[in-house]
């Protein structure tokens, strides 16, 4: 009772790290990394790893430009465990640039059978052609 308390508070839980390449990318870029998963206190059985590629506009709600992956999975992550999955993607060509409005950034969820989520946000920065 306590371990499911806990894992609904998300402590203790799973963590899911994007670790890129590179952050800065012209629009039709390619960008390539990996996850890095890392096990909590107590094993869990994870459902799925998602990851999107979110735009956010100043003043509006953020918006899925894309989703990048999603990747089907029914394996249970040991206490301590650590696993790396290969990340790679290519952005859109119509991307608007960065700016002090605009921002993008890949949001990354780790779901686990109890569909609790671990999530993490990596910034990207859409640079103009040049």
């Amino acid at each position: 009772m306590i371990t499911k308390l806990l894992s609904l508070l998300k402590v203790g839980s799973p963590k899911i790290d994007l670790v890129l390449d590179q952050n800065e990318i012209n629009p039709g870029g390619k960008i390539a990394g990996s996850f890095h998963l890392k096990g909590g206190w107590t094993s869990q059985k994870i459902k799925r790893l998602e990851c999107d590629l979110v735009k956010d506009d100043h003043g509006k709600k953020p918006m899925i430009i894309q989703p990048v992956t999603t990747v089907l999975m029914s394996q249970t992550i040991d206490p301590k465990d650590k696993k790396e999955f290969p990340f790679h993607c290519q952005l859109p060509e119509q991307l608007t640039p960065s700016s002090e409005r605009i921002s993008y950034r890949l949001q990354t969820k780790l779901v686990f059978m109890d569909d609790v989520k671990s999530v993490d946000h990596d910034e990207l920065i859409v640079t103009k052609y040049e």
